[in-house]
């Protein structure tokens, strides 16, 4: 079914779904890293201070994030400019790399060649040893945020996600193949916005800039 036919059965209360990623991080050596993952870097929390007055323009009733290093504090410090509480969920984290884990790129070609090309064959379904395949992950957080949708219907909140969820979450709104998700850039302390009518979504907004951006 689509759009049309979906508001053509009647109202639907307006669910807004704002998305944002903590960062920047202390990643000097641009490794991979997913949970507990790495803490901000005081550039990513000015930078979120910033969106916070940008977030302001919205009517946030909750703010989510994975319980890891940099979203945790990122959700504290955005929920605290915001005036509302805060949750940290298990299931927003990051796809785990296993023992990939803090390894830049270039070690993991060099350390794992035959991974790295089944890797290539399979850019969804490849799961690194010990950690978890895209697929699995984007699942995940979709499910993740369906439920928190349908727990505040009407309302808007606020997910402090990652690379991974804030495209999962952006694909129940814009109709997004998951090997495709690198498609949809997500960037560090950026507003993306999606509203919600039942199931049915409508992406508004990707990367929003903090106000100063703006002026």
């Amino acid at each position: 079914m689509g759009l049309l036919a979906h508001f053509l059965k009647g109202p639907h209360p307006k669910t807004t779904l704002l998305l944002t990623r903590a960062g920047p991080v202390e990643n000097p050596g641009h490794v991979l890293y997913s949970h507990p993952g790495l803490p901000l870097a005081e550039p990513g929390r000015q930078a979120l201070r910033l969106l916070a007055r940008l977030a302001l323009r919205y009517p946030v009733a909750w703010v989510y994030a994975p319980d890891s290093l940099a979203e945790a504090e990122a959700a504290g410090l955005l929920a605290e400019a915001l005036g509302v509480p805060f949750t940290l969920l298990p299931e927003l984290r990051e796809r785990s790399w296993g023992r990939w884990e803090g390894l830049s790129f270039a070690e993991v070609r060099e350390r794992y060649p035959q991974e790295v090309a089944a890797w290539l064959e399979d850019e969804a379904g490849f799961a690194p040893p010990g950690g978890e395949s895209l697929r699995k992950a984007w699942e995940r957080g979709r499910e993740a945020i369906r439920t928190l949708l349908g727990k505040h219907q009407g309302q808007a909140l606020l997910v402090v996600g990652n690379c991974t969820l804030n495209r999962a979450a952006l694909s129940l709104a814009l109709p997004l193949p998951v090997e495709e998700g690198l498609r949809v850039e997500q960037d560090y302390a950026r507003l993306s916005v999606a509203e919600f009518y039942g199931e049915e979504g409508v992406v508004k907004a990707l990367n929003l800039g903090q106000l100063e951006e703006q002026a």
